[in-house]
């Protein structure tokens, strides 16, 4: 299969446009929406050839109580394999504004060994301002063999966190994507927003269970929005998105570390620094979701 051409993990509108038909790519529409109406999103219009992969419905699951994770390696192969996306497979994924569906696609694929995957800059709200076409067509797809390589490194596991908060000396910067009102305890994440706490408490009630505000103590707040440019929703330039991490105090030296609600938009966090050049990064794939449920870890407010 010949090789596909492409510059670093994020792509432009107009070269998408050059390689739409090359063998060995294939497109992802990563749209969600919390309402679940990303499918409709996809079948109204969609880049042409793109297949449909939305984070919750196809590559997420609950284990051990906790919702949301990425799924094992058996069933994410056979998701990746049923998209058309075999171990040679470029991936170029997008989304619309935010971004964040596809940077989630964009850490599943390299965490599970597969870097051959780019997010498209600006998504199809910049690929309709340009007035580039649309289609309705659903692609046929011939199913193809996936194997996936763990890559340990690109995730964060609770007891990783809990010994950094011990441990000063292991060098970890752990970053809060969500918006400055969770991460302040003032609210907590759902997928239709921010749910704000009852006044005087600390908790909110999520059927039957205590999902406490706050955040990871000595986390500090960098949220995902403001690596965009909302103009056109493209990415801010490499220098600004350093700038924004050195006045957060994260160092390229350390290992970052970052969660947000359910790990959705700590992977658009996490892409951002990526392109800054931050190497040592990981993703708490079981964030808030798991830490604010569970009395028994720590966390901070504000008083």
């Amino acid at each position: 299969m010949p090789e596909i051409p492409i510059v670093g993990p994020l792509v432009e509108t107009n070269w998408l446009a050059a390689h739409l038909d090359d063998p060995g790519l294939r497109v992802v529409d990563a749209r969600w929406r919390g309402d679940g109406s990303g499918r409709a999103l996809y079948q109204a219009g969609h880049l042409p050839g793109a297949f449909h992969l939305d984070w919750h419905a196809h590559l997420a699951e609950t284990r051990q109580g906790v919702r949301d994770l990425l799924l094992l390696p058996e069933r994410f192969a056979a998701v990746m394999g049923a998209a058309g996306i075999g171990d040679q497979t470029l991936v170029v994924a997008y989304a619309e504004t935010d971004h964040s569906g596809a940077a989630r696609l964009w850490w599943a694929l390299n965490y599970y060994g597969h870097p051959q995957v780019a997010v498209l800059n600006g998504g199809i709200t910049k690929w309709q301002a340009e007035g580039r076409p649309l289609s309705q067509e659903i692609p046929e797809v011939v199913p193809v063999l996936f194997t996936p390589r763990l890559q340990s490194e690109w995730i964060a596991t609770t007891e990783e966190i809990k010994s950094s908060l011990t441990d000063p000396d292991q060098q970890v910067k752990l970053v809060d994507a969500r918006p400055p009102e969770q991460y302040a305890g003032q609210a907590v994440w759902t997928p239709g927003g921010s749910l704000y706490l009852p006044p005087g408490q600390t908790w909110v009630d999520t059927g039957g269970r205590r999902l406490r505000g706050g955040h990871i103590p000595g986390a500090v707040s960098l949220p995902s929005s403001g690596n965009l440019d909302t103009g056109d929703w493209t990415f801010l330039e490499p220098d600004a998105l350093r700038e924004r991490a050195r006045q957060a105090a994260i160092s390229p030296e350390q290992r970052v570390i970052l969660y947000c609600g359910v790990g959705i938009s700590a992977s658009l966090g996490m892409f951002a620094l990526h392109l800054a050049g931050f190497q040592n990064l990981a993703l708490y794939d079981a964030s808030w979701e798991e830490w604010g449920y569970e009395p028994d870890l720590p966390i901070e407010r504000p008083e």
